[in-house]
């Protein structure tokens, strides 16, 4: 398809969009550097728009160990033009502002650090010119106390380390490592912080000292209390070497045995640095901290409860301990009004991904609470309190509607990522704020910003996402969709292992033009291959086997299949399929005639492939034809009869092919007796269905009573 066809803003869109990962590289960087970076390229500044004077340049990649924001990439304009810019691969802010949390309480004074300061100041500081023979004439002491002096100096005048006249000292230092007291190991290790970061944690000098510290320190680590575990600890922290280092590592598999008889400020530091290794050994009792944390959680703050829950929540470590849940739940309750957004981000996310079912209301009452919050909570913030609830599909409205119309205000200075977020949330509860301006044609709008176009080609499935919620929701932005369908885009999409299930949202996207997009159209489509190969690799599979290998939703359909067919007069009438392929649970089609008595699905209908989309056929103007979406328990709000965004969507595209659509809920179906469970499809039928459901419970039951497999259920 030629971009004439196009709106104005696809082409715009189509012309930014890039098809190769070099120029993904090189466009993304310019704008993102511009956007997020001063020229002195060390510190983040304000943002602004202008990238003049950086297309021209040659574009290189690295990896950069940066003592303000560890493992970067790098990506140099020249060799010669001493300018670097710096492109998070992840963000630092976390973990710095755990680890001040920890440097402003008294009890973490003697085990924390920042950059250098156990260095002694009373080192002489001179430069020293010895040649390589003269260091190894030197002791282990007078070579660390040069190194130590000499590290000094770059507080004042910055210096390289991987000059090669400091080539031999490092040498000599990382080999006499093993000689050196405790401390003045430590003051080594502080000392190598002062250094201005290297291009890579692998450049010579600074991988041949920071792996010997490593190794000499991994080997004390035994003898040292965990006082002093932390302290040096916390100078790989300095470095931002923690993930890495051996020592890390090894600190918190040896001291994950000793949780039970941490103190309070021991459990947070130790929690600290697991977030920091992104880990905590298998062997590692989980209970075990969970029983700790909640006989020290009422000596702790809440800031401390932030740093704990970073721990659990980057360790991929959640909560079983309902009384644990809880009690963090009543501490944040009754500290929002002074806890910072950052930690409370923190406990939110650990939350979210925590909370049983059982315990939703306590999820409903913190939303409560935090709707009187919500006007001084940055945007990081906002976007975890409209996430909160999802996981247990808890929708409060009026915190939904608030956080909507905070975003609306600043929608220009929101990430993508997060645009992707709020949307997802609202399509999941299908809600669509009263508050204006409409955030939904604010998010269409930003989407189409020229300005967007170099984030769009770093993170390809947010923009996709957008759209697809949109359209989940019954929104149809042609010209978004088509730029979602170009083949650039898909390029893009294609690139990334990390997009390994975007096929299954681009799929759901074209389908979902078939059925309800707008009929004047012209943009971008699937072909016809691409999606049929899509549609086979995500298509569900119809609930069979024995009992025991089934899902709960599986089972649900087979049961409800059980006992329509018997109210129908067998199961003849009826037949599972998957009515709209892009979606991977099926449902359940059924016939009547005009009088609203039931007739047999027609042979045609039967034997339509499994990836086409089923439309009902017309063979005979009295047909009916009826779908029933069997509704399992994750397709309502919860506490409600609602149906979340994209069952909705279903219902929806159910009744544009012209099926009438029942739903049953399994809360009114499931764990009732027979009768009861027939009971409930009469009362739905009744209300969605052309079946004439009278006297057909009765006649349902004798049917069953006749059925081998039916009859113990029956009698019980």
């Amino acid at each position: 398809m030629c971009a004439q066809r196009l709106w104005p803003s696809v082409q715009a869109l189509g012309r930014g969009l890039v098809s190769s990962r070099g120029e993904l590289f090189q466009q993304g960087v310019k704008a993102y550097n511009a956007q997020n970076f001063t020229n002195n390229h060390h510190t983040q500044g304000h943002p602004h728009n202008s990238f003049s004077g950086h297309e021209n340049f040659h574009w290189s990649q690295r990896l950069s160990h940066n003592a303000r924001g560890s493992f970067n990439k790098v990506v140099t304009r020249s060799l010669h033009s001493g300018t670097v810019l710096f492109v998070k691969e992840f963000s630092d802010s976390e973990n710095e502002h755990a680890h001040a949390i920890l440097r402003s309480l008294p009890a973490y004074h003697a085990t924390t650090v920042t950059r250098g300061d156990t260095v002694n100041s009373g080192y002489h500081h001179q430069t020293h010119h010895f040649t390589d023979i003269e260091w190894n004439n030197c002791s282990a002491e007078e070579v660390a106390n040069t190194f130590i002096s000499m590290s000094q100096q770059c507080r004042h005048r910055p210096m390289d380390l991987e000059d090669s006249q400091y080539s031999g000292l490092c040498s000599v230092l990382a080999q006499s490592l093993r000689l050196l007291t405790d401390n003045q190991l430590i003051s080594v290790l502080s000392a190598l912080s002062l250094w201005p970061p290297t291009s890579a944690t692998t450049t010579p000098n600074f991988v041949a000292l920071w792996n010997s510290l490593d190794h000499t320190c991994t080997e004390r680590i035994r003898k040292w209390d965990i006082a002093r575990m932390f302290l040096v600890a916390d100078h790989w922290f300095a470095l931002r070497l923690s993930r890495i280092s051996t020592y890390n590592i090894q600190m918190t598999k040896i001291l994950g045995r000793q949780v039970t008889s941490m103190g309070p400020a021991q459990l947070v530091q130790f929690l600290f640095y697991a977030n920091l290794s992104r880990k905590l050994e298998p062997f590692i009792i989980k209970r075990d901290i969970e029983k700790r944390l909640i006989d020290v959680l009422e000596h702790l703050s809440v800031e401390e409860l932030g740093v704990i829950s970073m721990g659990f929540f980057k360790t991929q470590t959640f909560l079983k301990s309902e009384k644990l849940i809880e009690n963090i739940i009543k501490k944040t309750r009754e500290s929002l009004e002074f806890v910072s957004d950052a930690s409370l981000c923190a406990i939110l996310k650990l939350l979210r991904k925590s909370v049983p079912a059982l315990q939703w209301k306590l999820i409903y009452g913190l939303l409560d609470s935090l709707q009187r919050e919500l006007h001084r909570l940055n945007y990081m913030c906002l976007l975890q309190v409209a996430l909160l609830g999802n996981e247990l599909l808890i929708f409060h409205p009026q915190v939904m509607d608030t956080i909507a119309s905070r975003f609306a205000g600043d929608i220009k200075g929101l990430r993508l990522k997060d645009i992707e977020r709020l949307t997802f949330a609202l399509m999941l509860y299908n809600y669509v704020p009263p508050s204006r301006p409409d955030i939904f044609n604010l998010v269409a709008q930003e989407l189409r910003e020229p300005e967007r176009v170099p984030e769009i080609n770093h993170y390809p499935k947010c923009f996709v996402s957008c759209v697809v919620y949109l359209t989940t929701l019954g929104l149809f932005p042609q010209d978004l969709i088509s730029a979602a369908l170009q083949p650039s885009m898909l390029n893009l999409l294609s690139m990334s292992r990390h997009y390994s299930s975007m096929g299954r949202e681009v799929n759901e996207l074209d389908w979902t033009l078939e059925v309800e997009g707008p009929q004047n159209y012209k943009g971008y489509r699937l072909s016809p291959d691409k999606r049929a190969q899509l549609t086979q690799e995500y298509l569900g599979s119809l609930p069979s086997g024995p009992s025991k290998y089934l899902t709960h939703q599986e089972k649900l359909v087979l049961d409800v299949k059980d006992k329509l067919g018997a109210m129908l007069g067998g199961p003849r009438y009826l037949t599972i399929t998957f009515v709209l392929p892009h979606i991977q649970t099926p449902d359940i089609v059924f016939c009547t005639n005009s009088d609203g008595e039931p007739v047999h699905i027609p042979d045609e209908y039967q034997t339509l492939p499994a990836t086409s989309l089923k439309q009902p056929l017309h063979l005979d103007p009295d047909f009916k034809w009826n779908a029933v979406v069997i509704a399992g328990r994750n397709s309502f709000l919860r506490n409600t009869e609602d149906l979340r965004g994209n069952v909705e969507m279903k219902r929806r595209q159910l009744v544009k092919l012209g099926y009438q659509v029942t739903v049953v809920p399994y809360t009114r179906f499931y764990k009732r007796t027979v009768r009861g469970r027939l009971v409930c499809l009469e009362q739905v039928l009744a209300e969605g269905s052309s079946l004439a459901t009278k006297g057909r419970v009765d006649s349902a039951m004798v049917q069953l009573k006749g059925l081998p497999d039916q009859q113990a259920e029956v009698v019980g």
